[in-house]
């Protein structure tokens, strides 16, 4: 809680505030000079769409960044704290972190015409981390009605530390050799890339 309110709570603020005043100033959004068209609107609703997906990628590609050696122990280690993850781990990050997740707005400044995307696309940061930490894999009412809830895709991360750094929404892992399913056929593989990782080390350095 103190690491979200404290830290991940300001960095949201901050990028919120930029992209508003962006906006406002004719700085993003090219200015608004076709809001009238059919275009415009089509293209907002096409960001509106793609924001999970963007929001995915960009959550790999930085997830990996904070697990190289020198990022690792320096920012995300803190996040990593959280082995048995509640939804107050989701935001329980470094500083710096909350810097590098927080910018997938980036992308909508490039790329949106309204600040509605960029706006939904960070609340979708925000939000989003809560309930992939939630815990529970799903909410049940009765015997026949459930709600899907945390990610045992992103539990197995925080148990395993290395795999499932992305989400279960676009299938970057299965590209890289990162899934990781929970079976014991997994664990083997795990280890077996750990082992196959740590030998080129030596070998590198060896050379």
């Amino acid at each position: 809680m103190f690491h979200t309110l404290l830290s991940g709570v300001p960095v949201f603020t901050a990028y919120e505030v930029i992209t508003y005043w962006g906006f406002a100033n004719g700085f993003l959004g090219y200015g608004f000079s076709s809001s009238a068209s059919v275009g415009f609107w089509i293209w907002a609703v096409v960001l509106i769409l793609l924001a999970p997906v963007i929001h995915s990628l960009h959550f790999y590609f930085g997830h990996r960044l904070l697990h190289t050696k020198l990022l690792y122990s320096r920012f995300h280690a803190l996040h990593h704290h959280n082995v048995d993850i509640g939804p107050w781990s989701g935001l329980s990050m470094h500083p710096v972190e909350h810097v590098v997740y927080f910018s997938t707005v980036v992308v909508q400044w490039l790329l949106a015409l309204h600040p509605i995307n960029a706006l939904y696309q960070i609340q979708l940061a925000a939000f989003l981390p809560a309930l992939s930490h939630s815990g529970f894999e799903k909410v049940t009412m009765g015997k026949n009605f459930s709600l899907d809830g945390g990610s045992h895709f992103h539990y197995l991360h925080h148990k395993h530390f290395e795999c499932n750094y992305g989400g279960s929404l676009v299938p970057l892992d299965h590209l890289f050799g990162t899934y990781h399913d929970g079976t014991v056929e997994a664990d083997a593989a795990l280890r077996e890339r750990l082992r196959a990782r740590r030998q080129a080390l030596r070998e590198t350095r060896a050379a």
